[in-house]
């Protein structure tokens, strides 16, 4: 049930039109914004227990002199600091892989997704999201020391500020449900920022900005501490433990094959050194190197490459598998330092099992993302106060 604001009677339902945001007093006879008289209810009210993360810090001195009222929100997204850190990680490892094989061009064209990733992780541990709110007008600011976005609006008796919720207009999503927080002033044009908060951040947000409009003041509380807001944390310990489980298979496991002393060396590696396997093949024993796609008949695979060392007979004296396209460049210089031009030097070294980096990447890493349950949309709840 509203009140007027002016002789405090009681105004009924049937009083009040949402569409053109005014309600009538039948006592006094005048008309009143809707939305400001939600306001100031919302005003009269303590802020109460803030959302997890949230930080709350009135009158502090800024350069200058002036003073302003802090609220703090800081951003780590669990969802982008996992994208991030698979960005910077695997572009690092291709730009050291063609620099070691002098691919510089590659390595300067990747640089860049290289410092995206870094640095989008390092703001997203360290970004802050910041309401500043000053005597005459408030600031939102969003980024990472010199990397930042300000929002100003003006903060006057005639602000109020409401969660505005209306259907995604661009070609991306769109249709969608987007929720933001919208500044109005009378005289001045609407300020809109906030869309990627949380739903329950956005309402506090405009708690805080509807009590200083109103003349109240901001007390010092602290939310809770932020977790991540992982919904199946076990299923999501046991993908990740698995995405991390193949990374370490995938780069701990190395293969050198090396032609030197009229022997074919080939030493297989696996969990860093822990478990060494040495092959040592006279190169009179060798008369052809094969290469093979496919093994044939029912089960053939055409997309699998293996190099098949095979002596006098078709003999298979060493079979080595998990090839990509690169295969045919092993089996050339091979072939040159054993038969072609004998006493040409040959050493090659490679990661036969990078294919189960890509199982983590794309099977495993979106199921443990989809475990954690974060909000990627925000959702309708309202948390601090009905908004219009």
């Amino acid at each position: 049930m509203y009140h007027c604001p002016d002789c405090g009677a009681e105004i009924a339902f049937t009083d009040i039109d949402v569409r053109s945001d005014t309600m009538h007093c039948r006592s006094c006879g005048k008309r009143h914004s809707l939305k400001r008289q939600i306001q100031r209810d919302m005003a009269k009210r303590d802020l109460g227990e803030p959302p997890p993360g949230i930080k709350v810090r009135p009158a502090v001195v800024e350069r200058g002199g002036a003073w302003s009222d802090l609220v703090l929100c800081p951003r780590r997204n669990l969802a982008m600091m996992l994208l991030c850190l698979w960005l910077g990680g695997i572009t690092g490892y291709s730009i050291a892989s063609c620099a070691t094989h002098g691919d510089w061009a590659w390595a300067v064209l990747i640089a860049p997704f290289f410092m995206l990733g870094i640095f989008g992780l390092v703001f997203e541990i360290f970004g802050k999201r910041v309401l500043h709110l000053y005597a005459e007008r408030g600031c939102y600011t969003v980024g990472l020391w010199r990397f930042q976005r300000n929002v100003e609006f003006a903060l006057t008796s005639e602000t109020y500020a409401f969660v505005d919720e209306h259907p995604e207009t661009g070609l991306i999503n769109q249709g969608m449900p987007v929720r933001e927080i919208c500044v109005e002033t009378k005289g001045r044009s609407n300020t809109v920022f906030g869309r990627y908060l949380p739903s329950p951040v956005q309402e506090f947000f405009c708690a805080c900005i509807a009590r200083r409009a109103a003349g109240f003041p901001l007390s010092k509380v602290d939310g809770g501490r932020r977790g991540l807001g992982i919904k199946h944390p076990i299923a999501f310990g046991v993908l990740s433990i698995a995405v991390l489980w193949c990374f370490a298979y995938a780069f701990s496991e190395s293969e050198r094959i090396v032609v030197s002393d009229g022997k074919l060396v080939i030493v297989e590696s696996q969990w860093w050194g822990r478990k060494v396997e040495r092959t040592e093949i006279p190169i009179k024993d060798i008369t052809y190197v094969e290469l093979v796609m496919g093994g044939g008949g029912r089960t053939s695979n055409k997309h699998s490459h293996k190099l098949e060392i095979q002596g006098s007979g078709g003999r298979v004296l060493k079979r080595l598998t998990g090839y990509g396209r690169e295969v045919s460049g092993y089996q050339i210089g091979l072939m040159e330092a054993i038969r072609c031009r004998p006493g040409t030097a040959f050493e090659r070294e490679r990661l036969p099992n990078l294919s189960t980096v890509f199982v983590g990447i794309f099977l495993l890493m979106p199921m443990a993302l989809a475990c954690s349950g974060l909000e990627l949309v925000p959702t309708t709840r309202k948390a601090y106060g009905q908004s219009c």
